[in-house]
């Protein structure tokens, strides 16, 4: 199978999913501690990216998206969600108070504020998602 990860960082994850410490592992794999713990975290990192990846693909293809901006009240948005759904029509399988209930378990809010920008979309489950507000400019038609 294809990966990202090394055959190393694989052997490491595998091993520490079986319990094991770095100084163990370091000891089957012949090699040092530092190594182990460096194997680990390059891992780690890498499965991080895969996830952002999926993430904003999941993001990109997403036929109802809503911008929100820090400070926005978390209450204003489910109304916000659903007018842009309407206009591209796609039906919500969610109400109201289960989009505010999503954004107060998985969103960055506080206080029934958001603490930063994001995104609040559907993705191709129509499961509901959280995201990071995209940076790269809209790519203009001709």
């Amino acid at each position: 199978m294809k990966t990202f990860l090394t055959e190393q960082q694989i052997k490491v994850l595998m091993l520490r999913a079986k319990g094991y410490k770095q100084s163990e592992i370091a000891k089957i794999l012949g090699t040092s501690r530092a190594n182990v713990s460096i194997l680990e975290k390059r891992a780690m990192e890498k499965i991080e990216k895969a996830r952002n990846t999926l993430l904003l693909w999941e993001q990109i293809n997403s036929k109802v998206i809503v911008e929100i901006k820090a400070g926005e009240d978390i209450f204003s948005i489910p109304e916000k969600f659903f007018k842009k759904a309407d206009k591209v029509g796609v039906k919500v399988p969610y109400s109201t108070a289960e989009i505010i209930t999503f954004l107060v378990e998985h969103a960055p809010v506080e206080d029934r504020l958001a603490k930063r920008d994001f995104v609040l979309f559907l993705d191709s489950k129509n499961k509901l998602r959280i995201g990071d507000c995209l940076v790269i400019e809209e790519i203009k038609e001709d």
